[in-house]
């Protein structure tokens, strides 16, 4: 079942301020979070290390030890903000949204290539290695044979999903039957209380109050 949603609708439960759950999804990759807060620690010191230089009460020496406290903290604070702000405006810019309702049709887990990196061999040839990560793959559908796929990083807790659990989930698409370039939002299935998806877009709470709402009034015939 897919039942369709006002853009105000959407736009309640997908929050442009960042949720506690998009900070900690934003920091649950290690290697690009140490990339990110060595790259503005370097900056932000070499900064503070030039307002040094340039003297008390210098113009330029305050530009400097601004620049580098901002610099110090992007990776904790600026950073989160600006990415995920300006994936949730993208998000939320999608014209056409609804509620889909529907059941697991299959998983199956399979490897995908994420990265291709360029590296030289013994012998000073270049070759591409690629990254490979493991990922849990879920089809959903409904009555009317409307199907959907989500893909997201495989996680122990997904082993639990099996066929004809029910699931909910937000989609946004570009026309009205929302079959034209759908994104799916992170996806719950209702019998386990668990969230399937590596970006979470939605405040959860406010969706699936919403969700209850709609299929409350959906079964008394009310929309």
């Amino acid at each position: 079942m897919l039942l369709e949603l006002t853009p105000e609708e959407c736009e309640a439960v997908i929050p442009v301020v960042p949720t506690r759950l998009q900070y900690a999804a934003y920091w649950s990759d290690a290697l690009k979070s140490t990339g990110r807060i060595i790259t503005a620690i370097l900056v932000g010191v070499a900064l503070l290390v030039l307002s040094r230089a340039f003297g008390e009460g210098s113009f330029l020496g305050a530009i400097c030890f601004l620049a580098g406290i901002l610099s110090l903290l992007y990776p904790f604070l600026w950073g989160p903000l600006y990415v995920i702000s300006r994936r949730q405006l993208a998000f939320r810019e999608i014209p056409y949204g609804g509620l889909f309702f529907g059941q697991v049709l299959r998983t199956r887990r399979v490897n995908v290539v994420v990265e291709e990196r360029e590296k030289l061999d013994e012998n000073g040839d270049l070759y591409i290695e690629e990254v490979r990560e493991r990922q849990f793959e879920m089809e959903m559908g409904d009555e009317t044979g409307l199907t959907y796929r989500l893909r997201a990083k495989d996680d122990p807790r997904y082993g639990r999903i099996v066929k004809k659990q029910s699931v909910i989930g937000l989609v946004k698409a570009y026309s009205r039957d929302l079959q034209r370039r759908p994104t799916l939002s992170e996806v719950y299935v209702v019998k386990l209380g668990e969230w399937v998806g590596d970006v979470s877009y939605l405040d959860r709470e406010a969706f699936l109050d919403m969700a209850d709402e709609l299929l409350e009034l959906q079964a008394q015939g009310q929309v």
